[in-house]
């Protein structure tokens, strides 16, 4: 929202405003000579006021860093800005000399001073408008905060629900993996079962949590790899390679875990073309990247995954995750967390 023009509003408000200023009084006063001269008028005054409803929209929306991002500061300069190139404009173009625009013909105003009260005028209005064009895109971006706060409210309300439904459940696989552990005398067996314990215990912990470090985040990934690897063998090559520098960095919690276990649902994974993965950092960014070869048959998806992961950190905290996709190779970009 904050990078539109919202021209069709200016448009409405620009109309409303010429028609308010120069066909209703005149209609009141039941003037009817010289229509041309409403018309042309109100042309002029429309076009004036669409021109401020863009300039301003652009000083709002580009001057965001440096010595014009004080409020006064930068209203100031929209509006006398916009208010000397309309007016230079109408003066090299000589329009107000050809068309009896904001003038009465029969004026004897010398043109040199009637060019400043139309300066005059034209910052009125340009000031008038700027306050418009701000407390409008104020209005826009509240109603948006709101709509954005409702809907993480919706997406809590949704996640307790579910923690509730399946809190029972995991509690119970949990503790009996444990037992199972004990049971079994191959180390196998014993090692994917306490592997699997670990992916649980894990889940159960930071299923309610926004944020959590790389290093944790890591050490349930390898775990959840261990499983992978048991069950795809040398098939599937997956290489781990974060520098000591980033693991106290924070991300959100199972976006690792979401995209390996998307590279190997819609990937094929054989012998003959292991299917490699790596998790590295670059550019302040954990980057998970995959071969690219789709299944014919992928298992059965929501397809939602990734585009979920990706609203999760647009919400959460205004950023956007990186998706590359070429020929040969998926790419997905995740940014720390402030």
């Amino acid at each position: 929202m904050q990078k539109r023009y919202n021209l069709k509003a200016g448009l409405i408000f620009s109309v409303t405003i010429a028609l308010l200023a120069t066909v209703l009084p005149r209609a009141i006063r039941f003037e009817a000579a010289r229509p041309i001269t409403t018309i042309i008028s109100f042309a002029y005054l429309s076009f004036m006021l669409f021109f401020y409803w863009t300039a301003h929209h652009f000083f709002l929306i580009t001057f965001t860093s440096g010595s014009l991002t004080h409020r006064w500061i930068k209203a100031a300069a929209s509006i006398l800005s916009s208010v000397l190139i309309v007016s230079l404009a109408i003066y090299l173009l000589k329009i107000a000399s050809r068309f009896p625009l904001d003038r009465n013909p029969n004026s004897t105003i010398p043109d040199q001073q009637a060019f400043f009260i139309r300066l005059f005028r034209g910052t009125i209005i340009s000031a008038l408008t700027y306050f418009a064009v701000f407390y409008y895109r104020m209005l826009l971006m509240l109603q948006q905060s709101r709509l954005e706060n409702e809907y993480l409210k919706q997406e809590n309300l949704q996640a307790h629900i579910s923690t509730l439904r399946q809190q029972i459940s995991p509690h119970f696989l949990f503790n009996s993996l444990n037992t199972l552990s004990t049971l079994s005398n191959e180390e196998l067996v014993k090692n994917y079962i306490l592997k699997m314990s670990d992916v649980y215990r894990y889940v159960l912990h930071h299923q309610e949590q926004q944020q959590v470090p790389v290093c944790e985040e890591l050490t349930f990934i390898r775990s959840y790899i261990y499983i992978l690897e048991s069950r795809f063998e040398d098939a599937l090559q997956i290489d781990i390679d974060v520098s000591p520098a980033y693991l106290n960095r924070k991300i959100i919690p199972f976006a690792l875990q979401l995209l390996v276990e998307n590279a190997t649902k819609h990937n094929s994974v054989s012998y003959k073309h292991p299917l490699n993965i790596s998790i590295y950092c670059r550019d302040e960014k954990l980057v998970v990247e995959n071969d690219l070869r789709p299944r014919a048959t992928i298992e059965h998806s929501s397809g939602t995954g990734l585009h979920n992961l990706a609203r999760r950190y647009r919400l959460t905290t205004g950023q956007e995750i990186t998706i590359t996709r070429n020929d040969s190779k998926f790419k997905v970009e995740i940014p720390f967390l402030p």
